[in-house]
């Protein structure tokens, strides 16, 4: 009997020290998952609230322009819908515009707007989809980083409307004698020696 006894002894201490184990790790595990759940409630209610994303108004010469670009026109449907079900639905939405920009850089430009300075901003924008798309699938999200992508975002939006707009206006200028070889020359040597300061404004 005494030799069972040393052999159970041991036997229930482990027992009970595994059992013991096991609680803390579900306890944990339940502290871990409230928390995410918690956080994911905080960052459903600031995108409720902080998804504004939108382009600008442009004049109407423009407007025609962009009217007639399906690409854009794409990719201005899906940016005035605004997701409202849950925090997938973001995510779906911000692939779903990663996506329309990454196509719309591989479609024809409008003649008026097949410019470098123009596709320069579209890259930017795609960039900022991009990295707006990336951190609302990373874990736990970060709303401080979607509060930046969501600005950076309409920034983008906005240094691209811009940007059309000023060609659009420099192209109704009536040009001088020799003034568009000198625009053409001073073109070719921007494409030739190439410079950021166009991109961060």
């Amino acid at each position: 009997m005494k030799s069972n006894s040393y052999i159970l002894l041991p036997l229930l201490f482990l027992v009970s020290i595994l059992t013991f184990s096991c609680k803390e790790d579900n306890r944990f595990e339940k502290e871990q998952e409230l928390k995410l759940t918690q956080h994911n409630d905080s960052v459903y209610e600031f995108l409720t609230k902080n998804w504004n994303l939108r382009i600008p108004e442009t004049t109407p010469e423009l407007d025609q322009i962009l009217q007639e670009w399906k690409p854009w026109q794409e990719l201005a449907q899906e940016v005035r819908l605004k997701p409202v079900s849950s925090i997938g639905a973001f995510q779906k939405r911000s692939v779903r515009l990663a996506e329309l920009i990454s196509s719309l850089t591989y479609q024809e430009y409008p003649a008026e707007l097949n410019l470098p300075d123009i596709k320069t901003r579209v890259s930017l924008l795609q960039t900022a989809l991009n990295n707006l798309n990336m951190f609302l699938e990373v874990e736990p999200i970060d709303i401080k980083k979607l509060d930046h992508d969501i600005k950076y975002v309409n920034r983008a939006f906005r240094l691209l409307t811009a940007q059309m707009e000023e060609n659009i206006r420099k192209a109704n200028i009536p040009q001088e004698e020799g003034e568009a070889e000198m625009l053409e020359a001073i073109d070719n040597e921007r494409r030739a020696n190439p410079t950021t300061e166009n991109v961060t404004e």
